[in-house]
């Protein structure tokens, strides 16, 4: 493989039209211009010069490799500037996997600032509610938790928490309970219920273990994989459902949402941030806003 270095010193001899020239032109001296062209020669196996009067001129050959290598030096600088750039956060991409409500109440503020401060990066948004294996595959891998589970990372990633929040129970507005400041779990177990978790998903398992605790198996009379379809059903009275509060920003006319008490429910949100992305302005950039995203308001 050429060195790339001694074949730009070599071109600018060619392009300048003399060792002296060159050296001005690279802040070297003289002596190290011919050292470089001489270690290219040797390299190559080639004869790139040759004495031209009081100077030198490049032989045929040598034309040929500085014609040769305009565009590989052209793709060399193009390369150089995209590093240069996406070290800056100016170009590239990022992509970034999220449960459903993050994003919908998360990602478009999170998406819309980055395209604010980081117009010509491309971000792409997947779910990962479905993914089963818990590999991640993404720059910033956006889950849920069961607080009452051990939770690390997976390799090649680092975990960062961001916030634990409460469940409240989705009731039809008209409902007797619903001017009710709190309700317990057991009230909530004695509704028609309405399963809107996904079997073996985290909140699947947060409120299993919750209704364990407190001897309840509430009758279900519905059962849907989406937080819109539960929230449609309790507003046209067909039962009540158990969600953690971030949901809640998709609350349709006719239901309203009210905190669970004793025993209080919550579920975890933590981000996965990818290590080969950590050095990535856009990256770091996207953990520090979905930190202020996530950050209780006062």
């Amino acid at each position: 493989m050429l060195d790339t270095h001694r074949l730009r010193v070599f071109r600018s001899v060619v392009a300048s039209g003399s060792v002296q020239a060159a050296a001005t032109h690279l802040g070297y001296t003289p002596s190290a211009v011919s050292q470089h062209i001489n270690q290219l020669q040797r390299e190559t196996g080639l004869t790139l010069f040759e004495r031209a009067g009081r100077g030198i001129a490049p032989t045929a050959v040598g034309r040929m490799l500085a014609q040769e290598s305009d565009e590989a030096m052209a793709a060399l600088s193009r390369l150089g500037d995209l590093v240069t750039d996406m070290r800056s956060g100016r170009t590239g991409s990022l992509t970034i996997a999220c449960f459903a409500s993050a994003g919908e109440e998360w990602i478009p503020r999170l998406v819309a600032q980055l395209q604010r401060e980081y117009p010509d990066v491309v971000i792409t948004v997947d779910l990962n509610e479905l993914n089963n294996d818990g590999k991640a595959t993404t720059d910033l891998d956006i889950r849920t938790e069961n607080p009452n589970e051990n939770h690390s990372a997976p390799a090649g990633y680092t975990r960062y928490e961001l916030m634990s929040e409460p469940y409240v129970a989705v009731l039809p507005a008209d409902h007797e309970l619903a001017p009710r400041e709190t309700l317990t779990l057991a009230e909530v177990a004695e509704q028609p219920w309405v399963d809107e978790s996904i079997a073996e998903q985290t909140c699947s398992r947060i409120i299993r273990r919750a209704l364990t605790q407190v001897g309840a198996k509430p009758r279900i009379v519905a059962r849907c994989q989406d937080h819109h379809t539960a929230f449609a059903l309790a507003a046209a009275g067909v039962g009540v459902t158990l969600v953690p509060t971030l949901t809640t920003g998709a609350l349709p006319k006719g239901a309203t949402a009210v905190p669970v008490c004793d025993p209080e429910i919550r579920r975890g949100i933590s981000v996965l941030v990818r290590d080969a992305a950590a050095g990535n302005p856009v990256a770091g950039r996207a953990l520090e806003l979905l930190r202020e995203i996530a950050a209780p308001t006062e």
